[in-house]
């Protein structure tokens, strides 16, 4: 009986030899020579080009490498993916967190069979401006409508959305309060405005078109054109160092910074 039990043990264990060896001629150290040593998502696909499987990584080709190592305590979920695994790809990435975040929305975005963690339920998000109104507002939506209202997105996730408009606040001093506005000198700003985070239209501390070229600003960069935004607000902070209002200055480099690392979250959860 033991007999029998250790011939069908060493049976499984030479069969699972069998199957890694053959899971070695798919994916060799060849396949990998082109693959470089920086930060990005990298894709298992089979024989069909179906993405079998998401990951990240540092380097991409250290992690890509690593499934060639031979390892009893490999996952036998490992070892199949290994070897139903025909073809690798990769996208390159800024750094190692624009690799995690591309990561999550690619995952929920093509729901591959060997990715557990970070299917999540997808769901659209849409950030709409009404520019029926004089002070329009971003705000969140989940579908888009012919209303004359203009519509960003779709982005990865309802939460990135509010994020991304949460960012959008932070950049530019856009009226976060509801409803309709009718400018008032004698109305009492509320705290946003003392905090620097909104120009207070309802008091009539900023006219309508000043405000509408800040909101033309908010939608060339939510249509992924930072570099025109930046390239103004330079301009406008040259102009106020020329006049000597350092202070402006100061407050136009602080939101060039800004946008310049929003950009790539935008274009990271843009779908």
């Amino acid at each position: 009986m033991i007999d029998t039990f250790s011939q069908v043990l060493y049976n499984r264990s030479t069969f699972e030899s069998i199957l890694e060896s053959r899971v070695m001629a798919m994916l060799t150290k060849e396949m990998m020579e082109d693959i470089p040593t920086l930060p990005g998502v990298y894709f298992f696909r089979d024989r069909f080009g179906e993405i079998l499987y998401i990951g990240k990584a540092k380097s991409l080709r250290k992690r890509v490498q690593s499934y060639l190592s031979k390892s009893r305590k490999r996952p036998n979920r490992t070892k199949r993916l290994v070897r139903h695994a025909t073809q690798i790809s990769y996208e390159i990435c800024g750094s190692e967190l624009e690799a995690l975040l591309l990561e999550s929305r690619l995952i929920k975005e093509h729901q591959p069979s060997y990715n557990r963690a970070l299917k999540g339920n997808r769901r659209d998000g849409f950030i709409k401006i009404d520019f029926n109104d004089d002070f329009p507002r971003p705000e969140v939506v989940w579908e888009t409508t012919v209303d004359g209202a203009r519509y960003f997105g779709p982005f990865s996730s309802v939460k990135w959305t509010h994020e991304i408009i949460s960012l959008l606040f932070r950049i530019f001093p856009l009226r976060t309060c509801e409803g309709p506005i009718t400018p008032n000198p004698d109305f009492r700003p509320c705290l946003s405005y003392h905090l620097k985070r909104c120009d207070a239209p309802c008091a009539g501390h900023v006219d309508r078109e000043t405000y509408r070229l800040m909101l033309d600003d908010a939608c060339c960069l939510l249509e992924g054109n930072p570099g025109e935004v930046v390239a103004s607000l330079i301009a406008k902070r040259d102009g106020a160092a020329t006049e000597l209002r350092f202070e402006r200055a100061a407050a136009l480099q602080k939101q060039i910074e800004k946008i310049k690392r929003i950009s790539v979250f935008l274009d990271v959860h843009r779908r």
